[in-house]
């Protein structure tokens, strides 16, 4: 009994850590956000805090894979309401990610902080792991797990140079315009055709202009399915064209 009383105010405390780490990373930025202020915000000693995590890194991380974790579940919770399609429901994560981030100023500032600090790498690999192989079983595909790795390896990569090119400035196309190009590297490691892309991209948007969201720390989402989409936003350059941007990548 004693044992699941230390266990239950362990948790409780680190969750008290947790939660004054993503408030203060939300306000103030991963950057500017010292260990010291997490303890005197959860009203914790610095050798407290120290037990329970071993740097503001580890910190980062867990709230990253808390985040992420919330935003799969609530998408994955809308989304089978409407289809069972593996390959649509990534593409609506995706896109609805990259909404979010291109969107919301603190999780950008969150996300490029980690970026440039290597964190956001550790935390994205496994969990896109998984999400390819997820992809190749529904697509009956016979895949080795290390060339599903590879994969992964790659789509974080690209994912973490747009987050630092959108953040730095380099890309300045329209949000949606890099939602799609985004997308389009994704099912392109599917080896999906053009054509086959193009459906999917604008059901997926379709689908996107619908959800709403609320988000006020970064742990959590809340997000609901609207009857009425959103209203697009004007496009700044109809020039654009995504086979310009991706140079890089192998051919379809």
């Amino acid at each position: 009994m004693k044992r699941v009383a230390e266990y239950k105010k362990s948790e409780e405390t680190k969750e008290k850590i947790l939660d004054a780490a993503s408030k203060l990373f939300f306000e103030k930025g991963y950057g500017e956000t010292t260990i010291k202020d997490i303890a005197n915000l959860s009203k914790l000693s610095l050798s407290r805090m120290n037990y329970h995590f071993d740097n503001k890194a580890e910190l980062a991380g867990l709230i990253c894979r808390m985040f992420l974790k919330s935003l799969s579940d609530e998408i994955r919770a809308i989304i089978k309401t409407f289809t069972s399609d593996v390959i649509l429901r990534d593409t609506i994560h995706i896109a609805f990610w990259a909404k979010i981030f291109m969107n919301n100023s603190n999780c950008r500032n969150f996300y490029y902080e980690l970026a440039c600090d290597d964190i956001l790498r550790h935390n994205l690999v496994e969990s896109s792991v998984r999400h390819f192989i997820d992809q190749l079983n529904y697509l009956h595909i016979d895949y080795e797990k290390e060339n599903a790795r590879a994969q992964a390896r790659v789509f974080v990569a690209s994912l973490i140079e747009l987050i630092i090119a959108t953040k730095e400035g380099d890309l300045t196309m329209p949000v949606q315009q890099i939602i799609d190009t985004y997308n389009d590297f994704h099912l392109r490691l599917l080896d999906y055709d053009k054509t086959k892309m193009k459906g999917i991209i604008e059901e997926a948007n379709l689908h996107v202009s619908h959800i709403r969201y609320e988000i006020n720390d970064l742990m959590s989402i809340r997000l609901w399915y609207s009857n009425e989409p959103e209203p697009e936003e004007p496009d700044k350059n109809n020039d654009f064209n995504n086979d310009d941007f991706i140079y890089a990548l192998p051919p379809a």
